[in-house]
């Protein structure tokens, strides 16, 4: 009794001026205010986010080559919709924010570039050098309409992976930001 009515003191005493406001949702759950009134916007409960994410690892031997779209032979997350992992491209079901990063490997003896491509546009190019085995990698962050395809494209020369199946040198993963 002695502590609940302390803590109702401190409450009343001392606000939390930097606590975040949240609403109840109708499944029970919390949601965080927009706009808190003490800067002057009037509350609005934030959207519900749907979550959306992918990883995909080891280039299929028919597609490590130039002039090749990427096929991933394993796919170690597939979270929400968007991931098909039978064409190794994500499509976007729910317009937003996304993050992409991709990774490839040169073989020892052939450089290779790939490309993140967007529908039919090319966005970002990795290059891995012919000297011995060269990692590349980059990430990006789309906005996204609803039936956009992101996926890889080899541009040119040769990947390199490994023998051991459900796990690779080349990755492709994404999730949605917003």
């Amino acid at each position: 009794m002695f502590l609940s009515l302390l803590l109702l003191i401190c409450a009343v005493a001392f606000p939390a001026s930097n606590a975040i406001p949240v609403e109840p949702m109708s499944s029970g759950q919390i949601s965080p205010v927009l706009a808190s009134p003490a800067f002057g916007g009037m509350p609005s409960v934030a959207r519900a986010i749907e979550p959306v994410a992918f990883s995909a690892v080891r280039a299929s031997d028919k597609s490590r080559k130039s002039s090749s779209k990427i096929v991933f032979d394993t796919t170690l997350t597939d979270v929400g919709f968007g991931w098909n992992s039978r064409n190794s491209e994500f499509v976007c079901f729910y317009p937003g924010q996304y993050f992409f990063t991709f990774t490839a490997l040169s073989d020892s003896g052939s450089q290779f570039k790939a490309a993140l491509m967007k529908n039919s546009d090319e966005l970002s190019i990795i290059w891995g050098e012919r000297g011995g085995y060269q990692s590349a990698s980059n990430s990006l962050i789309l906005n996204l309409e609803k039936n956009d395809r992101v996926y890889l494209n080899m541009k040119e020369g040769e990947i390199y992976e490994t023998s051991k199946a459900g796990r690779g040198y080349t990755t492709f993963s994404g999730f949605r930001l917003y």
